[in-house]
């Protein structure tokens, strides 16, 4: 049972941090243009720029603003 444990231990220790990445060569497909519903630290798309969701910084899907100056009348016969 003691072993039983310590390697369930093992293997938490390890999921918790799954250490360093190192690549040569990496594909993102399919990734979001903004950080919507994503995790801190996950990448996503801005233009065609790749960016880190951090936490004190957001990348809104959209902006929109409307604006008027003056009036209009519209006479119909």
């Amino acid at each position: 049972m003691a072993q039983v444990i310590r390697a369930f231990a093992l293997f938490a220790r390890q999921v918790r941090n799954p250490g360093e990445g190192r690549n040569t060569f990496t594909v993102f497909t399919n990734l979001q243009e903004n950080d919507f519903g994503l995790e801190i630290g996950a990448v996503y798309r801005h233009g065609n720029e790749l960016r880190i969701v951090l936490a004190n910084i957001s990348a809104p899907a959209g902006v929109s603003s409307t604006g008027g100056v003056g009036s209009v009348t519209v006479t119909t016969t």
